[in-house]
């Protein structure tokens, strides 16, 4: 698609919103001689709500006259002004209704939650105020109060662990309030719903206990580069980024060991720009409901990924807001999801323009203009007493033209992603829940470039690259006994690629004696590689009694590459168990194996390689604690173990990170360990108040290579590392900031024109600040959001490269020094949301 076509479809798509919600707006009913209450009740949705009191607004009131305006809010004021009421403002999107003459006036509500069964009081539950989302923690006699809080007509929501939730409707708040009791039921074991695995995080506010709990909505709120919820996730404690990649290095492992879900199904390249940084996810937040996140000890049902898993979960295409067109620095969107009732079909389609072009001119003369944009479409039929069928598709493009003028180095980088998948839903009659994948992926790419430093390097690269995955995945479960359930399921892809790379390049000779490598280098390599996956995998959960509860699962997989040997198959055992101590306290432990295979499009072309490694293997021991505070603190400490065997070779650039041509660059070099070793500790605190949320998380770890005999760090070894951050409310405002900071990585020192000892020494420390401000308007349509944000704000220890610079000592002989240079600098955006 080019450049022409994709602006004409985005800018369709925009239109087609944009009409659509015209002609919904323009929708008018009767509204004279009903009551004012139904009214009112029909216009609640996700962006507009009312508080009243009943004394103020009763069943009998009725609508005087018909209303002349055709919108929601402007129709609730007329028909309240004609009995003497107004709208006062408690937040965007929620009205209190009060006397024209006055405010609405605040309460404080408060109660206590109480055992139904024994009537003793219940700490650490979590009780909500909705619609307005105020929270509050009971404690240790199971009071709670939140407030104060305008008059009006409130529900209460109450959760906590071992107890079923429930929600008390219709409370009213007025005069003085009187103390509300808030009885739980004890929970009945729902095996499927018990977490068992340590390291999982869910990015969801009503996960069970045992997580720590970042909603969505906050998450599409953290302040960062380009909208993005990769990114966003990789602040979690014991993942790793850089100051410009958005792809995470977990727990001390590779990048390429993360597995990410959408839906179920595996995205393989979900990054733009991967020829280049991998800069930014290819996902919309907008369109992130719920995030489950392992940084290890995952299930078996997650494979050939050994390092962590994202597995993220599509939004409800009812969902309100409905329809979102945003413009920012990074990104133009439109989102709209709609359903057909009588037909039991819905749908949800997004898409995003790049518009960062300008900002790299402003900011980086020699960073290139980047083009991007990415698509997602589902359709759905069906419902949950009947089969559900999902068609899915996802497709990004994105085009790199740059030069680094400091370092004459240019190169052209084009990539191209597609999935197509279908997925079908049932849950049977005897408790059986079944999914079924089958899908089509593809993952292209093509670079040119090169290096023209007559004093180091002078050369030239052509690659081009193309592969296809067609897949077949299926999974059920079983709870066939009050406390034993099973799951089980099965994995079938077959891979095709095809490689076209070409090489060549000439060194200096004092470069290649530096760097212990040949004056010149000439690949001509084509490959066309197919592959075969096959996996199978059973899990067997059990309530061992009232706290304990075991996970016990075998996953084996075996990868046949044509033309070769067929591989044995791989058993990859993996045992959980969770004790319930107290109410408020698990204890969570794990050990298992994990295997990763190459997947066909992996193969390192660029550095010479013409055959896949053999299968990675790591090994992990984790051990943990998740506590709840009475005043709703939630703690989390981990101690972890990984033992890797078999680490596949890889290569980097011992001085330049972000060549845009690494193979050829002259610090390029090997690396081939025999084994690695991570170990490290991770404490996470997070607190959920009437207002706002905060976390806490620090790590601790050390990760090293076994390497010719001796024990190097590796190049993402950051030993210790601390983010915090905050969200919180104010009116029509929210604002954001998250600090992190970290030991620097290693890295390699040139000292008078000698090379020191790989990751021998270590980058400054680096700390940022990252900024988010947003102000909400409501409008007679929807509500439009602000924002300003401000990425990398103090700029602390941001070196991330050396350049290599040669001079003649005038003598015939040539020195070496280095400059340094950074990552991403300070980086302000600007944006705006339209929701309706």
């Amino acid at each position: 698609m080019t450049g022409t076509c994709r602006r004409y479809a985005c800018g369709a798509l925009l239109l087609a919103c944009l009409v659509t919600a015209a002609i919904a707006a323009a929708e008018s009913s009767q509204y004279a001689g009903r009551p004012v209450v139904d009214v009112l009740l029909e216009f609640r949705d996700a962006r507009l709500d009312f508080i009243y009191s009943s004394e103020l607004v009763p069943a009998t009131l009725r609508v005087l006259e018909e209303p002349r305006s055709s919108n929601r809010l402007l129709i609730a004021r007329e028909i309240l002004q004609a009995h003497g009421l107004g709208l006062s403002v408690v937040r965007p999107g929620l009205y209190a209704v009060v006397p024209a003459t006055r405010s609405a006036q605040e309460r404080v509500v408060h109660g206590q939650v109480l055992d139904a069964a024994s009537g003793e009081p219940i700490s650490t539950a979590r009780v909500v105020l909705l619609p307005l989302g105020a929270v509050a923690w009971s404690d240790a006699q199971g009071r709670f109060s939140i407030g104060p809080v305008p008059e009006g007509i409130y529900a209460l929501e109450a959760e906590a662990p071992g107890f079923e939730a429930i929600e008390v409707p219709g409370l009213s708040v007025s005069g003085e309030a009187k103390p509300t009791a808030l009885r739980l039921t004890p929970a009945r074991t729902q095996l499927s719903e018990v977490v068992v695995s340590t390291s999982r995080y869910a990015l969801d506010r009503f996960r069970p206990f045992g997580s720590v709990n970042i909603d969505g909505d906050t998450l599409a709120a953290q302040p960062g580069i380009g909208e993005d919820a990769i990114r966003a996730l990789g602040r979690l404690p014991g993942i790793a980024q850089n100051g410009i990649s958005a792809q995470s290095s977990i727990r001390g492992g590779e990048s390429g060991e993360l597995l990410t879900l959408l839906d179920g199904f595996p995205l393989r390249q979900v990054f733009h720009m991967p020829g280049y940084q991998s800069v930014f996810g290819v996902l919309d937040p907008g369109l992130i409901d719920e995030a489950e996140v392992y940084t290890g000890g995952f299930p078996v049902r997650y494979g050939n990924r050994m390092g962590g898993v994202f597995d993220l979960s599509t939004i409800d295409a009812t969902q309100e807001p409905r329809t979102a067109l945003g413009l920012s620095v990074f990104n133009a969107m439109a989102r709209r999801g709609g359903n057909l009732e009588v037909a039991n079909v819905d749908w949800l389609a997004a898409a995003r323009v790049g518009t960062l072009s300008p900002l790299v001119d402003a900011l980086a003369r020699d960073a290139g203009r980047p083009t991007y944009s990415d698509v997602y479409a589902r359709a759905g039929y069906g419902g949950p007493d009947r089969v559900r069928v999902t068609a899915n598709l996802l497709w990004s493009r994105d085009e790199l033209d740059i030069t680094r003028e400091g370092l004459n180095e240019s190169g052209q980088i084009e990539s191209k992603n597609r999935y197509l998948w279908l997925r079908a839903d049932r849950d049977w009659e005897n408790g059986i829940q079944s999914s079924l994948w089958l899908g089509h992926s593809s993952v292209d790419s093509f670079r040119s470039g090169g290096m023209d430093r007559p004093d180091i390097v002078v050369g030239s690269v052509t690659d081009q690259r193309f592969s296809e995955y067609q897949e077949l995945r299926g999974r059920a479960s079983w709870q066939f006994r009050a406390h034993h359930w099973l799951e089980a399921g099965i994995e079938w892809i077959g891979e095709d690629a095809v490689y076209r790379y070409a090489a060549n390049a000439a060194y200096t000779d004092a470069v290649a004696e530096l760097f212990s490598r040949d004056s010149t280098l000439l690949r001509a390599i084509e490959l066309s590689p197919s592959r075969e996956r096959s996996g199978l995998f059973a899990a067997h959960r059990w309530q061992i009694n009232d706290s304990l509860v075991s996970e016990a699962g075998l996953r084996a997989q075996r990868t046949i590459t044509e033309g070769t040997t067929a591989e044995d198959w791989l058993y990859d055992p993996r045992v959980s168990l969770r004790w319930q101590v107290t109410p408020a306290t698990e204890l969570r432990a794990h050990w298992g194996r994990f295997h990763q295979t190459d997947e066909v499009h992996e193969l390192k072309v660029e550095d010479g390689l013409t055959a896949f490694p053999q299968a990675q293997r790591s090994e992990q021991l984790i051990v943990g604690i998740d506590h709840r505070l009475q005043n709703g603190l939630a703690l989390r400490l981990e101690g972890f173990r990984k033992l890797q065997a078999d680490p596949r070779p890889h290569f980097e650039n011992l001085l330049d990170p972000m060549s845009v041509i690494p193979e050829i660059a002259p610090d390029r070099v090997l690396v081939a360990p025999l084994a690695a070793d991570i170990t490290g500790a991770e404490f996470s605190l997070v607190a959920e108040g009437e207002d706002s949320t905060w976390w806490l998380g620090l790590a601790w770890s050390e990760a090293r290579d076994s390497v010719d005999g001796r024990q190097v760090p590796r190049s993402w070894d950051q030993t210790w590392a601390a983010t915090a951050g905050m969200d919180w409310t104010r009116g029509s405002w929210r604002f954001g900031a998250v600090a992190a900071a970290h030991r620097g990585w290693p890295t390699t020192r040139l000292e008078d024109s000698e090379l020191g000892v790989r990751n021998g020494a270590r980058l400054p420390t680096r700390a940022t600040l990252d900024l988010r401000a947003e102000y909400r308007k409501p409008l007679t349509l929807g509500s439009i959001a602000f924002t300003f944000e401000l990425t990398n704000a103090i700029n602390i220890g941001n070196t991330c490269c050396y350049k290599l610079i040669a001079e003649d000592d005038g003598n015939g002989n040539v020195t070496f020094t280095t400059k340094s240079s950074d990552w991403l600098p300070l980086v302000p955006s600007l944006g705006v949301l339209w929701e309706f």
